[in-house]
Order: C-alpha cells, then structure tokens, then sequence
C-alpha cells in the first residue's frame, strides 16, 4: 500500500512539474509551422488582391480613357473640345484629377472602373503587408516622355499622354511594373516612377523599397510612391 502512494505522489510530481523540454520544443515547432503556413498564405491572397487591383482598377481606367478619346476624335480629357491643344488638361503637365476627372468621364458616358466608392471612382484602399491602409487615386496627365533614339545616347523626349497613380507602396509598384513591362525598372517601359518618365538612363531602380517608412508614419509602414502608366501617343 506504501509503495503504491509513494508511486501515485511520484506521478503527480511529474504531472506538476510541467512540459519537458522536448515537449515544449515540439510544441514550438508546431506553432512555428502554422504561423509560416498562415503567414504564406495571407501573402498570396495579398498577392492575388493587387493583381486584381491592377487588371480591374488600374486597366479598367485605361479603358476609360480609350473610350473617352475614341468618342473625343482624340481630343484629351480636360482640354478645350473648340480649340483643342490634344493634351490632357489643355497642356502639359497639367494633371486631370479628382471630380474633374470624374465630371469629364461622366459627361461623355463614359463607365467608370468600381472604386472605394460611387462617389470616389478614382480611388481604390488596399492595405500593405503589415496591415496597413493605403489609397491609391487616379489622374490623367500629358508629360514628356522618354523615347529609344536612334543610338543609345540620344534619346527623344515627347508629349506622352499617362495615367497617373499615386499611393503605391513599392512592392505594388513593382507588381504594377512587372505586370506592365515584364520586367521591373522604374525608368523604362510603359510603367514609370514619377520623376523618371524622361530619364535618360535605363534600367533604374525604384527609388523605395517596403522596409522604408513614411515621414510621420508609424514605424514599419511602406513608404508611398507615385508612377505613370503609358496610356496614349
């Protein structure tokens, strides 16, 4: 009977004293697994949600565009339809945005791409890879634009009609890029960073990447960048 207690007591020292330590570690492990499992795909749903972005919000403006111009004769969104200067607000450098753009687009019948709201067709909230909101808005703008010469050091710089797209964290604008072009660079190609639409150099990098954070922003949010998408000669 002694020895039976003395063993009861010894078992529930043991169930007292807790996880050994290749219990633990098993258990960390699997946590460990769940979190990457849990982490990779959050990263593809994420990854899936800019593409769609990209096909249904940011294509569906140029087709906005096209539509507009074709019903237009060629005549830019914003400019004068009596005297008209074929850029985009009258002249370059002159972006269209915001209820402008939105006025422009309507009073030919033109449909709009879905977008945070019926109101604000021009903007779409996404959220970056630590969770945090971002507002990419939409313009139309006539800037000059950087052409291949006919030898690599002289290049042609000409009036280029472009969608403007501000908001971008640089993993999306890369996405954007590379969906574009095919390949990522800020300076070449039909998607450009602002700034670098008529560099002279190619293959430039963007200018951020997602470890860099916002002037006032809390630590760990993207930095936010600013491209033009070629929409019109």
């Amino acid at each position: 009977m002694t020895e039976k207690k003395l063993l009861s007591a010894s078992a529930v020292r043991r169930h007292e004293s807790g996880f050994t330590l290749v219990e633990l570690s098993v258990v960390l492990i699997v946590i460990a697994v769940l979190m990457g499992a849990t982490m990779a795909g959050m990263n593809v749903y994420r990854q899936a949600a800019v593409q769609r972005m990209y096909s249904d919000f940011v294509l569906g403006w140029r087709s906005s565009y096209l539509a507009f111009v074709s019903s237009s004769f060629g005549v830019q969104p914003g400019d004068s339809t009596t005297a008209p200067t074929y850029a985009v607000g009258g002249g370059l450098n002159r972006p269209l945005c915001g209820d402008a753009l939105i006025g422009a687009m309507l009073s030919r019948g033109i449909e709009l791409p879905v977008g945070r709201s019926r109101e604000t067709p021009d903007r779409y909230v996404y959220t970056d890879k630590s969770g945090a909101p971002h507002e990419i808005q939409i313009c139309f703008e006539t800037v000059s634009w950087t052409l291949p010469g006919t030898t690599a050091a002289v290049p042609q710089n000409v009036p280029r009609h472009v969608l403007r797209i501000t908001g971008l964290t640089p993993s999306v604008a890369n996405t954007f890029d590379s969906m574009t072009d095919g390949r990522v660079h800020a300076s070449d190609g039909d998607f450009r960073q602002q700034g670098f639409e008529a560099s002279m150099f190619s293959a430039i990098n963007w200018s951020a990447d997602e470890r860099a954070s916002m002037n006032n922003a809390e630590e760990g949010e993207a930095v936010e960048l600013a491209a033009y998408l070629l929409v019109g000669r």
